[in-house]
């Protein structure tokens, strides 16, 4: 996670880095997606003197992209520095045009799980828990290794008899899995060991919190030098008012296996009730405990719930913060251009940042608000 102040940045200054590479490499533009509980994807124009640049040069080699900003050394004196390096791999390479002095080329940067999509595979998982399941077919099948992920999890996952895998590629599979039980991840960069690092968490403490920017007003008039966020808009709607689960063990055929949960205890900007059968759980849970029983029917019951809560506020706005990525909270200082949650912070589930030689450095961002009693929990998918 990053931990560098939010500072100016300079649209002249990206650095394209790909290992193996000795050309020149000077980026022309980018365009980047990123989202919780997805692999980015940034598409990098670069021109470089070397007219031979190939595929083989490109193509699964390890590459970064590093955001600088300039920071006062007193004096009057700046110096760039990095405020932010997007770490990964090279999954796309174009040649698009060439003239007498350069040629202009692309590339597609990605994490190292988003080649995890490439792996179509049938098996049987037996006794095992989600992130068990997890981080076998990471180590065993991909080869990565215990600095290339990380889990940052509150709760305890039982072992499950079987699960199966039928015909989906790794990357799918192993999304779905987390998703049901409420596990997101994240990517942040180790520029030690220049390598992306996968983080899963399942609670709000795996947000990064402590970033806070001003607001632009209207007339967007804003102070030089300082980041600030503009064109804040938040939209609200109805959404179910509780969840009901049930299902049937067929070792414990008396058991009562219903659950019903309000994750907001009555709030009354909500409605309805959504009935789930076969969510395949074995105990019903407490429905009264804030934090049941992992797997448990009172678990689904309050995870679905935080899933259509999630819904119910989106906001959306543009930055030109550099250091802003997805999992961080953010929170915004300003006069009644302000909305409240804003105020209160908002936690970036997905952005767009662009940049040009010729246009400035934004990043829009979506969210939802930061919540003590709801935490983001991403749509699993169907099967």
């Amino acid at each position: 996670m990053s931990s560098v102040k939010s500072l100016l940045f300079s649209h002249n200054h990206h650095l394209l880095s790909v290992k193996g590479c000795e050309a020149g490499l000077d980026v022309l533009a980018f365009e980047g997606d990123e989202a919780l509980s997805q692999p980015f994807r940034y598409r990098i124009e670069f021109t470089s003197a070397d007219h031979a640049i190939s595929k083989e040069m490109m193509l699964m080699k390890a590459a970064s992209l590093t955001l600088q900003a300039p920071v006062a050394q007193g004096f009057g004196i700046n110096v760039q520095q990095p405020v932010r390096v997007i770490q990964g791999v090279v999954t796309g390479f174009e040649r698009l045009s060439t003239s007498r002095d350069e040629t202009h080329y692309a590339l597609t940067l990605q994490p190292r799980l988003a080649l995890l999509n490439r792996s179509h595979q049938n098996a049987i998982y037996q006794d095992q828990s989600v992130p068990q399941i997890v981080e076998k077919i990471l180590r065993e099948r991909h080869g990565l290794r215990g600095q290339d992920f990380l889990f940052s999890l509150t709760k305890t996952y039982p072992r499950r008899e079987q699960v199966m895998q039928y015909g989906e590629d790794d990357l799918r599979f192993i999304t779905l899995l987390l998703g049901e039980v409420g596990i997101w991840f994240r990517f942040s960069a180790d520029t030690r060991l220049h390598i992306d690092v996968a983080e899963f968490c399942d609670s709000q403490q795996g947000y990064e919190k402590g970033l806070t920017l001003p607001s632009v007003p209207p007339s967007g008039q804003q102070s030089a030098g300082v980041d600030a966020v503009w064109e804040m808009a938040c939209r609200h709607r109805v959404v179910e008012q509780q969840v009901s689960t049930r299902d049937y063990n067929y070792r414990e055929a008396t058991a009562d296996m219903n659950a019903q949960v309000d994750v907001t205890r009555g709030e009354t900007t909500t409605f309805g009730e959504a009935y789930h059968w076969g969510d395949n759980y074995l105990t019903a849970g407490n429905v009264h405990d804030r934090h049941p029983a992992p797997e448990s029917g009172a678990f689904y019951a309050r995870l679905r719930h935080e899933r259509y809560l999630n819904g119910q506020t989106r906001m959306q706005a543009i930055t030109s913060c550099p250091t802003l990525c997805p999992g961080q909270v953010l929170k915004v200082t300003g006069g009644e251009e302000v909305a409240g949650e804003f105020a209160h912070g908002v936690l970036v589930t997905a952005m767009h940042s662009h940049a040009r030689r010729d246009a400035d450095f934004a990043v829009e961002f979506a969210g939802i608000p930061d919540s003590p009693d709801v935490g983001y929990r991403p749509e699993p998918g169907a099967r």
